[in-house]
């Protein structure tokens, strides 16, 4: 891929995270709904992050596998996220569809000799979309009188940069950068069947950002030449963000094509400096990686199978000093991989890369004093569009994820069942290649 081209691409899809929203009621509370924190490649595997290293691709989710990357390596997503919502009272069913990009990494090998490896890109960490109506009667007239109408939107993203590296079985790495974000809330109010009364509408927008730090490490286990056992951790202290909110209170009206038109400003407040708590977090895990050498002596992945525990202390969160409905979260995850033959020459869906796994546990927020548990399946695949080759040392992969899963069960009045198709493309280039010959 042309050097030029393939950074113009990288530019593209990071400005569409500014514009890109999801539909959930889940998102009104936080700073919105966490977004899949991991890479195409580890989301086949149920997102299994903690253990994960592989020269083709940016694991951002641990700094520490940096120091595997052989070549500049692009890691580009994009997710298709389906979502079907029902609740029991009233009983409603709503289904909304949001195609967005997943993140856009790219990694390269700083010194192949010492093992170090850099990688920087952006990527969202959580979403704020919803849009929410409810009749209410406040008479005794026996019908709707005043509807209210709740939208939001917003998140908070992340800019990283990390580095890694590898003494012998030992990795460790460090991701740092900047997060930032704002989160936009109105609440409408409109009278209906009232021409003496205006509508109101209060908004609350906030605006918020910090430098953040984040490590990880990795440990291999050698049980043979071509077999080792992997033990993984990565995590973050509690952060801080500094945050800016401004509120506002008008009456508005709508003219005949349905746009609002403000009418008076009733009130407006001075933009209110505080800190958004964010909470510690930490995921470890442990792996049987499998291998296979090639002609000139070096190793391609065969299998992967591993279990990972994540954990995040949620109910430390404080909003401008609040507390919202969130308690601690925690997931189970259990995936692999397989590659039946890497240096197949005949096959091609013998060089075929086939992930699975599944994961369940329990989310942060808290609806109707009830837990909101969660469950998925996942499956994908890597297909190498390019057979990797040693003397040019370029290649592509497209990486395809199916991710099948719920939220909430018969204790939640609400429920959602989701589904994600994620696509991800791992591109190599020649930049910082010494020629020799012109």
């Amino acid at each position: 891929m042309n050097p030029k081209l393939s950074f113009f691409v990288f530019l593209l899809l990071g400005s569409l995270y500014t514009t890109a929203q999801q539909n959930s009621p889940y998102s009104r509370y936080g700073l919105g709904e966490t977004y899949p924190g991991q890479n195409i490649v580890t989301r086949g595997m149920a997102g299994i992050t903690s253990t994960y290293a592989n020269g083709q691709s940016v694991n951002f989710s641990n700094p520490s596998s940096y120091s595997e990357l052989k070549i500049v390596t692009y890691d580009i997503g994009i997710t298709l996220d389906s979502r079907t919502l029902k609740s029991i009272n009233p009983v409603q069913k709503y289904n909304s569809t949001n195609l967005a990009p997943a993140y856009v990494a790219l990694g390269m090998p700083i010194s192949k000799k010492h093992n170090l490896g850099l990688a920087f890109g952006l990527r969202p960490l959580t979403r704020v979309g919803y849009s929410i109506q409810e009749n209410r009667r406040i008479s005794s007239a026996g019908k709707d009188s005043v509807m209210y109408i709740y939208e939001g939107d917003g998140g908070l993203y992340e800019g990283f940069v990390g580095i890694g590296k590898r003494w012998g079985g030992l990795r460790v790495g460090i991701n740092t950068g900047y997060m930032f974000g704002n989160k936009n809330n109105n609440t409408r109010t409109i009278p209906i069947d009232s021409v003496n009364t205006y509508s109101t509408n209060s908004a609350t927008n906030t605006s918020y950002g910090s430098a953040f730090l984040q490590g990880g490490i990795q440990y291999d286990i050698n049980l043979s030449k071509t077999t080792n056992l992997r033990l993984g951790f990565s995590g973050n202290l509690t952060q801080n963000l500094s945050a800016t909110q401004s509120i506002t209170r008008e009456t508005f009206t709508y003219n005949p094509s349905g746009t609002s038109i403000p009418i008076d400003t009733v009130y407006v407040s001075p933009e209110v400096r505080g800190t958004i708590k964010l909470p510690a977090s930490y995921t470890a895990g442990i792996s049987l990686n499998t291998s296979i050498v090639d002609r000139l002596g070096g190793k391609l992945d065969k299998s992967v199978i591993g279990i990972e525990y994540e954990s995040t202390q949620w109910s430390n969160y404080r909003f401008f000093g609040q507390p919202d409905r969130f308690s601690n979260s925690w997931l189970l995850r259990v995936g692999g991989q397989l590659t039946p033959n890497p240096l197949s020459i005949k096959s091609y869906w013998s060089r075929a890369t086939y992930r699975a796994g599944f994961y369940f546990g329990r989310e942060a927020l808290t609806t109707d004093n009830n837990k909101l548990p969660v469950y998925a399946v996942t499956f994908g695949a890597g297909l190498p569009v390019r057979k990797w080759r040693s003397y040019d040392n370029q290649y592509t992969i497209i990486n395809t994820t199916f991710e099948v899963g719920s939220r909430g069960n018969k204790s939640n009045n609400i429920t959602e069942g989701f589904f994600r198709f994620s696509l991800g493309l791992n591109l190599s280039d020649v930049w910082f290649f010494k020629r020799k010959y012109e």
